[in-house]
């Protein structure tokens, strides 16, 4: 995807581009979380893991102790 810009209003509010909403699959209504990390904005979708157990353990390959990087990631995005 190519950069995509916007304005604010005068409440501070701008619209997320259209591109934008598609690439992290969210619409009317939905959650966006956003991140500040050494001066560059991060955006993300927040939505609530089913199984995060299931979703840490096909992403990493670690013999590490599961309930422990769920614990992690918990405090990480708290």
């Amino acid at each position: 995807m190519s950069s995509e810009e916007t304005r604010l209003t005068r409440k501070h509010q701008t619209t997320v581009p259209k591109a934008v909403r598609e690439a992290l699959g969210v619409g009317a209504g939905g959650a966006i979380r956003w991140h500040v990390v050494r001066g560059v904005v991060v955006v993300d979708v927040h939505k609530k893991m089913k199984d995060p157990v299931k979703f840490l353990t096909t992403q990493v390959r670690l013999d590490a102790d599961a309930v422990k990087l769920v614990k992690q990631t918990r405090e990480g995005f708290g």
